[in-house]
């Protein structure tokens, strides 16, 4: 399965975009027009009017569809959360995410889930709207995408100051992203992006 072309960001032409005469590319040019694109072809794939807030939280921007504004039929849900990964700013309040829906997430239809981080707590990603439904396989790096979904969080832990990037992708109208989008700038100007089945 891959992404329908309607659903894919030209990453790279928006980073030739965001950068100054010498090619580095700069964050405050890259985040504008990221958001542009993950907003548009958010609204492309829904199937309601959403309402997306735009907010910051521990140190992240986060793009969440307020979508219980307009319908009782459409959850509300993360569209996207990026920002300059740092290092862990607080512990894990393992009680507070073993309240949130207890253990795991199970949903029905489509099978139990983690808890998952947009944006991981190793590199000072909080709770809350931070959380949504992840395979465990791909959260825990228990299959080969999981393995380098991983490494992608772990390179952007261990590189404070990278701009990091989720985009949640749907195809329905609940809050459990059908895949995501995992982004990280890499020193030298790249986007480093992969897309994950969830």
């Amino acid at each position: 399965m891959s992404l329908p072309d309607l659903l894919q960001i030209p990453y790279r032409r928006i980073a030739e975009a965001a950068g100054d005469a010498s090619g580095v590319v700069l964050v405050e040019e890259l985040t504008p027009l990221l958001e542009n694109e993950w907003i548009a072809t958010y609204y492309d794939m829904s199937s309601h009017q959403p309402t997306v807030l735009q907010f910051p939280d521990h140190g992240y921007t986060f793009l969440y569809d307020q979508a219980s504004a307009s319908s009782d039929k459409v959850d509300d849900r993360l569209v996207a959360a990026y920002g300059l990964s740092a290092t862990r700013s607080h512990e894990r309040d393992k009680a507070r995410i073993q309240g949130f829906l207890g253990g795991g997430i199970d949903v029905p239809g489509k099978g139990k889930f983690d808890k998952g981080h947009a944006l991981a707590h190793a590199m000072g990603g909080g709770l809350d709207v931070n959380l949504f439904p992840q395979r465990p396989e791909l959260n825990r790096g228990k299959s080969k995408a999981g393995r380098l979904f991983r490494k992608m969080e772990r390179h952007a832990g261990d590189n404070p100051g990278s701009f990091v990037f989720m985009r949640l992708i749907y195809s329905d109208d609940s809050w459990v992203p059908a895949s995501l989008e995992y982004g990280i700038l890499l020193p030298d100007g790249e986007l480093w992006v992969e897309w994950f089945e969830n």
